[in-house]
């Protein structure tokens, strides 16, 4: 699993979790991408293998499919079978229903995607064959594994923010998606899917002090406006300021939205991770 982030592993300790917090019509625990343990937590290295396989040929598919539809996000038990569905038995094991429910959920074309799968798949700059998934270095696996901590992150946030400002028009939120892309570098949902894998830490990752201050202060701007926010994180901090305080001022930030996700949705969020180091995984 890719290393946390400092601040916003801190903060997820300080979350209370007290079941009372959560609003009463709070949706059923569910996720837009597939939770990472899903590929750290199988009950084999088969099972893991396949779900990494049926992921990789999906991811693209899946992405495209949720920056042009409105999609709802999908049950841990629904990603597990799609996730674990063997291509070659779909047509054989899953029911005419079946198929629909997995069409109506996923997309037609995905489901065909996963069924005539092909022999290598493009993840992000890398070509993939899908023969040497078993062989697969731990350092590529758990650059998948950041991959999908980033994007149940970015869509994750965006379904709270849109909880607590319902009121938000169209023209409003077009307004408000810019001022998040400024926030998470690189994550527009209609170039998740082929940009290459940063070489650094970027934005709130980033291990510059400068360059992160810059990025928490744009986080806290961001959520200013949304309902409970703290009223002494009102104002920015100077740009003199130490790293200590920008740290302090992070978990904060992290601390309130991880708090208001819990509230609102009944479990904790995925949150944004640092990219694997090469050197971590004895490259």
């Amino acid at each position: 699993i890719p290393p946390a982030i400092s601040a916003w592993h801190t903060a997820l300790q300080g979350v209370n979790k007290d079941a009372k917090r959560v609003r009463p019509n709070a949706p059923k625990i569910a996720y837009f991408f597939p939770h990472p343990a899903l590929f750290v937590r199988g009950e084999s290295s088969d099972r893991r293998h396949r779900y990494l396989r049926n992921w990789l040929v999906s991811r693209a598919g899946w992405i495209t499919r949720l920056s042009v539809s409105d999609v709802t996000p999908v049950t841990p038990r629904t990603w597990q079978a799609f996730l674990n569905t063997i291509p070659e038995q779909i047509s054989s094991t899953f029911s005419g229903d079946q198929l629909r429910e997995a069409a109506n959920l996923f997309g037609p074309e995905l489901v065909r995607v996963q069924h005539d799968v092909p022999s290598h798949v493009q993840f992000r700059d890398t070509s993939i064959f899908l023969a040497d998934i078993g062989r697969m270095t731990q350092w590529t696996k758990s650059k998948v594994l950041w991959d999908l901590y980033e994007h149940n992150f970015w869509f994750e946030f965006i379904a709270l923010a849109r909880v607590l400002m319902p009121d938000m028009t169209l023209d409003r939120e077009s307004e408000w998606l810019d001022h998040v892309r400024q926030v998470f570098p690189g994550d527009s949902e209609l170039t998740m899917c082929a940009e290459p894998f940063p070489s650094e830490n970027q934005g709130l990752a980033s291990s510059d002090p400068k360059l992160k201050l810059e990025y928490v202060e744009k986080l806290r701007v961001l959520l200013s406006p949304w309902p409970g926010f703290p009223s002494d994180l009102m104002e920015p901090l100077p740009s003199s300021v130490s790293s200590a305080r920008v740290w302090a001022l992070e978990r904060k930030l992290a601390l309130f939205y991880i708090q208001s996700f819990f509230d609102n949705f009944g479990r904790p969020p995925i949150l944004p991770r640092l990219i694997p180091v090469p050197s971590a995984y004895g490259r």
